[in-house]
This record gives C-alpha cells, structure tokens and sequence, in this order.
C-alpha cells in the first residue's frame, strides 16, 4: 500500500502538456493536448500513432527507439524535423525542443540551446515499452544492461557522463589492442 501511494506520486511529478510536430515521419504539422491522466491513441493502422509516441520518446532521449538513422525522423522531402513539447513539472512548465537536420540535432530547454546531449537528456523521464523490447526479457543480460543504462542516464547526468566516457575509453582500449594484436 504505500509503495502504490509513492509510485502516484511520482508519476505526477512530471507529465507533457502539450506536443507539436513539425516534418516528423508522417506529419507535416501536428499540435496535441494532453490530459493530466490518461491519453489514448485510437485510429486505423499506419496513421501515425507509434509516430506520435515514438516522438515524445525522441523529444526526451534524443533518439528513437526503432532506428539510428535520425534522417528517417525527418519528413520525406523535408530539410528538417522538429519535436516540441511543454512539460509540466513541480516547479513549473519546461518547453523542450528537438530539432534534427541532415547537419544534426539541436536540443533546447526553456528555449536554452544545450551544447551537450548529456545535458539534454534527463530533462523528460520516459519509459517505452514496444513489442520488439521483449529482448529486455528474453534476450541476452547486453540488452538488459543497455535498458538499464538508458533509464538510469535520464535520471542522473553523472551516470550518463561516466557511461559515455566508460564507453569511448572501451572503444579506444579495444581498437588497440586490435592494433597490437597484428604485430
């Protein structure tokens, strides 16, 4: 019982007010609103439903959770792509803006340009759970421990920054052993 009345109030910690799509996937323009409690998408298949939720994924994370090519992101035929959305926090309303190009992708908080994603990252606190994440459960401790990462690094940046700064010195270590191992 009071693990429950804990987890209630967490959840309305942080929730997204509003949402607007600017040349993502499908959408040329889309505004939502949402409710403070539960928001339900109802429509026929490939109208843009897992867009709308793959969006509020990337608006917090940075990236999406069914590709790593962000051009995808983008409308076909269009230069950019942009996610932008008002989260409603203790403390107030935060709007976040993602904008993705073929030169990249700009993150904004409160309308502030981050100069780094670990920055960025942490400001929105989602969890996505699709079909294909089963692997969470059924695959390899690898895809667990990625999982894992990934929900720890929104909620503290000095777990992100030392994850990254783990990651690209193991990239470096291996390549030269790579290198070594050659002579």
């Amino acid at each position: 019982r009071k693990y429950a009345t804990n987890l209630r109030i967490i959840l309305k910690i942080m929730h997204i007010e509003n949402l607007k799509l600017t040349n993502y996937r499908n959408y040329e323009s889309l505004q939502l609103q949402f409710s403070q409690n539960i928001n339900v998408f109802i429509g026929e298949n490939a109208q843009g439903k897992t867009n709308v939720m793959e969006s509020i994924y990337v608006l917090a994370m940075g990236k999406s959770h069914r590709t790593s090519n962000d051009e995808e992101l983008i409308r076909w035929s269009a230069d950019y792509g942009k996610i932008e959305g008002e989260l409603s926090k203790r403390y107030g309303t935060v709007p976040m803006e993602l904008t993705i190009s073929k030169k990249g992708k700009k993150g904004k908080v409160n309308h502030l340009e981050q100069s780094k994603f670990s920055n960025y990252i942490g400001q929105m606190n989602v969890v996505m759970f699709a079909p294909e994440d089963l692997n969470v459960v059924k695959g390899s401790p690898q895809v667990r421990r990625r999982f894992i990462d990934m929900e720890i690094g929104q909620i503290s940046s000095i777990y992100l920054h030392d994850l990254l700064t783990f990651n690209k010195i193991l990239k470096q270590r291996n390549y030269l052993l790579k290198m070594h191992q050659g002579r």
